[in-house]
């Protein structure tokens, strides 16, 4: 993967990590509006923004380790 790339896909994946753990009543009502639809069926919707802020801690570390190891020039695969 080259460098740029794991740069933005580190960027992205913290920056959408840090709106989740900051705002998780916006992501739970997007999944429960997704569920009343009919397009997906999301538990952790039901379960707290606990859960929801887990998730967004996960992309934010998932982020954080793509721009550390890009910096060191670390291929991901």
């Amino acid at each position: 993967m080259d460098t740029l790339f794991q740069l933005v896909v580190g960027a992205i994946l913290l920056l959408w990590g840090a709106f989740v753990v900051a705002f998780p009543r916006v992501v739970i009502k997007l999944a429960l509006a997704a569920e009343k639809a009919g397009l997906a069926w999301n538990p952790q919707a039901r379960w707290g923004t606990a859960w929801v802020r887990l998730l967004g801690a996960m992309l934010g570390i998932g982020g954080v380790i793509t721009i550390v190891t890009a910096l060191f020039g670390l291929p991901s695969r």
